[in-house]
């Protein structure tokens, strides 16, 4: 004999399958911009030596949030004396972003990779 769920189960599972291909298509996008933002990024070539020369692109890499529902693209390589100069490359006046022009690049395809994963999510279902 079949055994018959209830609509209300079936949408509840099918709302936590694709809540969790959500939250995986997610950090899985992040690093497509983690990617593209390394490639954007600037390489230190001046005479300061307490920046170490492409420490700011190796320092490039995503933190995922609390319950996998946010992604933080984070580049927090520091100075010898301390001093974290990922956010002053990326907003001060003379600085060269690359973290926003990364993800203003890559927002199409990272939108494309949540709404496959989660239709291949539902479809399994």
């Amino acid at each position: 004999m079949a055994k018959f769920k209830r609509a209300e189960t079936i949408l509840k599972e099918l709302g936590e399958q694709a809540m969790e291909a959500a939250k995986a298509a997610l950090a899985d996008g992040a690093e497509v911009v983690a990617d593209e933002a390394r490639r954007r990024c600037p390489v230190y070539d001046g005479r300061d030596r307490r920046v170490v020369k492409g420490a700011l692109k190796k320092s490039i890499h995503v933190v995922k949030g609390k319950g996998g529902k946010e992604c933080y693209i984070v580049a927090d390589a520091q100075a010898q004396d301390g001093l974290f100069y990922g956010t002053i490359v990326e907003f001060s006046p003379k600085g060269r972003p690359f973290l926003y022009p990364a993800l203003d690049a890559k927002r199409k395809a990272v939108q494309d990779i949540i709404i496959e994963r989660v239709r291949e999510a539902i479809r399994r279902k």
